[in-house]
């Protein structure tokens, strides 16, 4: 059998090309193929990514925009837009040049204005709303701390005049102590989380363009992940799931729990005042009791050591008494009535000091210090006393904001805006189920949680910044009247109509005033000034030469630094027209006028003269307080009643009437009676006194505070009280209006006022223990 011939082989050359031709249709069909694939996934996808992918790498913010890129970006099922990015790498035209009244604005994606194109960004809004022009400076997957270096590079390059910060509560607060470069890494164009970003990668021609701007390498690569991905069981009862932090930043139900921990805290810390002042009222009251039992026992031991018959029971009781509050009820033949008065009481009083003095020299001689120890420990009560009285008169101190999450960020962001001459605005920005629960159905989540709680945590941020003087604005509001459709489909960033509703709200705030906060007040007194003295001190404190006092019926004291005269009743028919302070009158003088008598208590102040005016029924006095130089060349007080010129004296019905009701509270809890004896009134305690009454003849205070205090002490039982605060004694003070303070020694409400906060028509502004009250 015969074999059929071989061909021929081909020379090696044409086997070669014949290979060539072969490998090169195959690549170039390969090729046409993946164009084509390529073509039709960029058709399908309308050319646009759902993710900007122009991140290059920064090793201080992490990542920045490419200079001069520009990509379709579209989150589906949400209408394509258009980014462009400027040679300075940021989001938009190119910038004007620097100088005029320019607003930067810093944030995140928000900012940037995901899923919106460049001219529908609320900063390019608010540039038209306002005329100024704006920078848009926000980056996505910035946080605080690169919104923070962001401001301070455009700062020094622009001088802008206002920065605002969007803390978008999606994120920044999990994000503020946590710098980007540790969050994000840039792979092929696209910013990853560092966590899932490779760590190395294979170089080859065209990486570049396959990993970021092939749409069919994209997708390939989108499957394989999905592939490689949990999924979530239907009858789970989470849908898609909704990116808010990671387990180590911590969640929104965190922060919530933490804001109300701190509210919780500052609440206890308030009510833990409240029961020490409770406590040091209680305490007080005890302290009361022990004082006047420890002086009981003093004056039992100074009777018994008495050799004279003019210090005895009696009169160590007046000592310690007050007028009225020694009487007897019976007025039978053998009894006496015994009515006390002021004058009677310090003459007891000095007795009674006098020989107790004498005592603790003959004790201090004999070696003996049982009589010291007891008065060593009256002193001690009465210090305590004083202290207890500050410490109440202070009040509970005022309870305050606990701060927000960023509170020492918006005071370093301040501080840097500050040192370049620059306002900073803040804007708190909710997540979407914040402003509408409705959007919980985007995510196919059922039995959304109640997002009610979390609004919290923008209060706390806007008081923060307003407390620290800074414009802020929670565009809650502002985002849910622009619903239905504020936010993207499926996600999270503002549509068009969100970011135009932002725009207003930013753009009406900047027309606001900048807020000045309002310096009030500090609780207490300064130093060297003291609260009005009470009634029981009022009763033992030592009189001072006064020209012409006597003969009017008037005692005049000083105890601290406050004057006291007391004009009583001479003759049954005695009338009385009023006091007027001339000269020398603070806001915690109190001048009153009863049927029994005149009153003037008011604060001195050395060097300082004060004149004021007794109207008597049937003569004018002024009573004049002048400070000349002794002979040690330090001012002297010296004190003289002059005839004055008949002048009408003050006429007030309404303050009359209080005056008479707060007669009857005086009446009832101090019992102070006048006795006739032979038609003549009787001021001391003699033998055959009767027609007793009882009397307003030592009633003093502020009638233009009795209205208050009645109020604030309404019922009969609370007449002491009542009293004691239309004394200005500051345990017992009437409520103020929500926005005014007690100031002064004295119980009146004031307003605070400040340059900024001037009072109204009439008012005068008077500085006040660090800040201004108005008068």
């Amino acid at each position: 059998m015969v074999k059929p011939a071989e061909p021929p082989s081909l020379p090696p050359r044409r086997r070669g090309l014949r290979a060539l031709s072969i490998t090169a249709q195959l690549l170039f069909g390969l090729g046409l193929g993946a164009a084509l694939t390529e073509v039709a996934f960029s058709v399908r996808d309308g050319g646009a990514f759902p993710h900007v992918n122009f991140y290059v790498a920064d090793p201080e913010l992490g990542v920045r925009l490419e200079p001069g890129a520009t990509m379709e970006f579209q989150l589906k099922p949400n209408p394509s837009t258009t980014i462009h990015v400027n040679s300075r790498g940021y989001r938009g035209d190119e910038w004007p040049a620097p100088g005029g009244d320019e607003v930067i604005v810093v944030g995140d994606s928000q900012v940037f204005g995901l899923g919106v194109d460049d001219d529908r960004t609320f900063s390019a809004q608010l540039a038209q709303l306002s005329g100024r022009p704006v920078v848009n400076g926000g980056v996505p997957t910035y946080g605080p701390m690169e919104y923070l270096a962001v401001a301070r590079e455009l700062l020094a390059e622009r001088q802008a005049k206002t920065v605002v910060v969007v803390l978008n509560f999606v994120n920044d607060p999990f994000e503020i102590d946590r710098p980007n470069r540790e969050r994000h890494a840039v792979w092929d164009g696209w910013a990853v989380r560092s966590e899932t970003a490779p760590t190395q990668v294979t170089q080859f021609p065209g990486r570049r363009w396959l990993f970021s701007k092939s749409h069919a390498f994209y997708t390939l690569r989108r499957w394989l992940h999905e592939r490689g991905s949990v999924k979530i069981p239907e009858d789970s009862e989470l849908g898609s799931p909704v990116d808010v932090g990671t387990p180590s930043e911590g969640g929104l139900d965190d922060l919530v729990l933490a804001s109300r921990n701190a509210r919780a805290a500052a609440d206890a810390e308030h009510q833990t005042a409240v029961a020490a002042l409770t406590s040091s009222r209680t305490r007080l009251d005890a302290v009361d009791k022990q004082i006047a039992d420890q002086r009981v026992t003093i004056d039992r031991k100074l009777a018994s050591t008495s050799e004279s018959e003019q210090l005895g029971n009696f009169q160590l009781e007046v000592a310690r008494g007050k007028p009225g509050d020694i009487v007897r009820e019976d007025y039978g033949e053998s009894s006496r009535s015994i009515q006390v008065t002021a004058g009677l009481i310090r003459q007891a009083a000095k007795l009674r000091n006098d020989h107790l003095a004498a005592q603790l020299k003959k004790e201090e001689k004999a070696g003996k210090t049982e009589l010291k120890d007891l008065v060593k420990a009256e002193a001690d009560l009465v210090a305590e006393q004083q202290r207890l009285r500050k410490e109440i008169a202070a009040g509970v101190p005022q309870k305050d904001r606990p701060p927000s999450r960023f509170h020492e960020y918006l005071q370093q962001f301040k501080a840097m805006c500050d040192e370049y001459g620059a306002e900073l605005v803040v804007v708190a920005l909710p997540i979407d189920v914040q402003v509408d629960p409705g959007e919980w159905a985007k995510y196919d989540v059922r039995d959304a949680p109640d997002m009610q709680d979390s609004l919290i945590l923008l209060d706390d941020l806007v008081a923060d910044a307003e407390a620290l003087g800074l414009r802020a604005v929670d565009v809650t509001a502002a985002l849910r009247s622009a619903q239905p459709g504020a936010f993207l489909d499926h996600d999270i960033h503002m549509t068009a109509k969100g970011h135009a509703a932002f725009a207003v709200a930013l753009a009406d705030r900047l027309k606001t005033p900048l807020p000045t906060p309002l310096q009030a007040p500090q609780p207490g007194l300064p130093p060297g000034r003291s609260f009005v003295p009470t009634a029981a001190e009022w009763a033992s404190a030592p009189e001072v030469k006064v020209t012409g006092s006597t003969a009017l019926g008037c005692s005049t004291q000083i105890e601290r630094e406050w004057l006291r005269v007391q004009c009583r009743r001479r003759t049954a028919t005695e009338g009385f027209g009023g006091v007027v302070v001339r000269e020398g009158a603070t806001p915690a003088t109190m001048a009153m006028r009863t049927a029994d008598g005149l009153s003037l208590v008011t604060p001195l102040t050395v060097g300082e003269p004060l004149t004021a005016r007794f109207h008597w029924k049937k003569e004018v006095q002024d009573l004049q307080i002048r400070w000349p130089a002794g002979d040690d060349g330090k001012p002297k007080f010296v004190g003289e009643f002059v005839k004055a010129e008949p002048t009408m004296p003050p006429a007030d019905a309404a303050a009359e009437a209080a005056i008479a009701g707060l007669c009857a509270c005086h009446k009832q809890a101090r019992k102070e009676q006048l006795c006739a004896q032979d038609g003549k009134l009787v001021g001391d305690y003699e033998p055959y006194a009767y027609d007793c009454k009882e009397v307003c003849s030592d009633l003093w205070g502020d009638p233009s505070l009795i209205a208050a205090c009645t109020l604030k002490y309404p019922e009969d039982k609370d007449c002491a009280a009542r009293l004691a605060c239309a004394q200005n004694d500051p345990l017992f003070p009437p409520t103020c209006p929500e926005g005014q303070v007690h100031a002064f020694a004295s119980n009146h409400c004031r307003t605070p006022c400040d340059e900024a906060h001037p009072c109204e028509a009439g008012g005068r502004c008077m500085p006040w223990q660090s800040g201004g009250v108005c008068l």
